[in-house]
């Protein structure tokens, strides 16, 4: 994100501007408590004290007469100065939200959003290839295929191995493979789509259940083998990777929300789609869910979802409505981030996919025989015979002699909670 700590007079009366004007606006004849909280905290933030700057509009955006501009520019400060891209996409929402129609907000808002796009292969790596005529084919929005694919390739096998190994791309293809097939998962056919030129696809957790492989069916009769990578199952989200670098993303919409009552249409690997719209809500969400009229997906699940401008601005998940069928779409921005987020824990260390939970396991790559996030049994290990190893065990906390602030018990903790009485520390 942008610095805010040195600032052109330009830039400084634009941010200031607005907090003058909705003053002005309201009639206040003395500036409030919180007016000032938010005077002086954007005045801590410029003279470098971000601590106590981030302290007073914290302060400020919790007297709920501050609303408007004078919200929206406490917001924007905060969503400039925080490094935690999930805590800046939140200031950036609550700013749009308390003055949409201020368009420098917006302006701000889609430039840090264009920024967090995975950027495509240069066209030059892209082979010239002239098919033959082929009939059009008129379903909206369709994958190009190529009538002639290349040979399939064959992933790396995994005995056990961290998933960076497999994780390198191919050549590019001829084919400009957009929306896919998954095959062999254990709720029946599902759809993905690419979401990275290297080879990441995106497709739902009930799409691939609790299985390490499938089949990516690229066009009818062309299919090759997939590794599921990483999976969210509170997102009903997995990234599953294919060794075939996609020529063209499919384009993303530019906005961080999606208007109410949006046109909004999913389609499927095979071609059929559903109709739909934004539905409203009176429920707070997170960012990263918006809500929509479809009650029922169109295969397993993973359908990706576009609005009526043609953009993808999600995927379709089978998550639902407490009190109705209405089913719910991951924001493309969302799955994005945390496709970044999953390359930067492969640039990180070493890890290994647990398929019980779908973390990415240091402990699993280290050679020990568990997950460390929900314990379960990994694949690799089922037929071994398990033995004591001091690398992954660290890991497991197994010798920490640390006491339980409750029970004094120093049998170790696991995800912050106490094996002996289960408290949190």
């Amino acid at each position: 994100a942008p610095t805010v700590l040195f600032l052109s007079p330009l830039q400084r009366n634009f941010l200031f501007r607005p907090i003058i004007d909705v003053s002005v606006n309201h009639g206040l004849s003395q500036p409030s408590m919180s007016f000032r909280n938010v005077e002086q905290g954007i005045t801590a933030i410029q003279a470098g004290n971000l601590d106590e700057g981030t302290r007073l509009l914290r302060i400020a955006l919790k007297d709920p007469d501050v609303t408007g501009g004078i919200r929206a520019i406490a917001c924007l400060w905060l969503a400039e100065i925080t490094t935690d891209p999930q805590a800046k996409r939140a200031y950036y929402d609550a700013a749009l939200a308390a003055d949409p129609t201020n368009t420098e907000i917006r302006s701000r808002v889609e430039h840090w959003l264009a920024a967090q796009l995975p950027t495509p292969p240069p066209p030059t790596s892209v082979p010239t290839v002239t098919p033959p005529p082929q009939p059009p084919v008129s379903v909206a929005p369709q994958p190009v295929f190529s009538p002639t694919p290349p040979q399939p390739t064959t992933l790396p096998g995994l005995s056990p191995q961290p998933f960076a190994a497999a994780y390198v791309p191919a050549q590019p293809a001829a084919g400009q493979y957009r929306i896919v097939g998954v095959i062999g998962g254990p709720n029946g056919l599902g759809t993905g789509f690419f979401v990275s030129a290297d080879g990441l696809l995106a497709t739902t957790r009930y799409v691939v259940g609790g299985v390490e492989r499938v089949t990516i069916e690229l066009e009818a009769g062309y299919q090759v083998p997939g590794l599921v990578l990483r999976a969210y199952p509170e997102l009903d989200l997995a990234f599953v990777y294919v060794q075939q670098i996609a020529v063209a993303l499919m384009p993303v919409t530019p906005s961080p929300r999606i208007p109410e009552e949006t046109p909004l249409t999913a389609t499927s690997y095979r071609g059929e789609t559903v109709q739909g719209y934004l539905r409203t809500t009176k429920r707070i969400l997170a960012a990263h869910w918006f809500p929509t009229t479809i009650t029922a997906p169109l295969d397993a699940g993973g359908s990706p979802v576009f609005d009526d401008s043609r953009y993808l601005v999600g995927m379709l998940t089978r998550n639902a409505s407490a009190s109705s069928p209405n089913l719910y779409g991951i924001h493309i921005s969302a799955i994005l981030t945390l496709v970044a987020a999953f390359k930067q824990e492969m640039a990180e260390s070493k890890r290994l996919y647990c398929p019980v939970c779908g973390y990415a396991s240091s402990a699993a790559a280290a050679g020990g025989y568990y997950c460390e996030v929900c314990g379960g049994l990994m694949p690799h290990a089922a037929g071994e015979r398990r033995h004591w190893r001091d690398a992954p065990n660290l890991l497991y906390h197994e010798q920490n002699r640390i006491a339980c602030h409750h029970c004094t018990a120093t049998v170790g903790f696991h995800l912050g909670k106490c094996l002996r009485c289960g408290r949190d520390q």
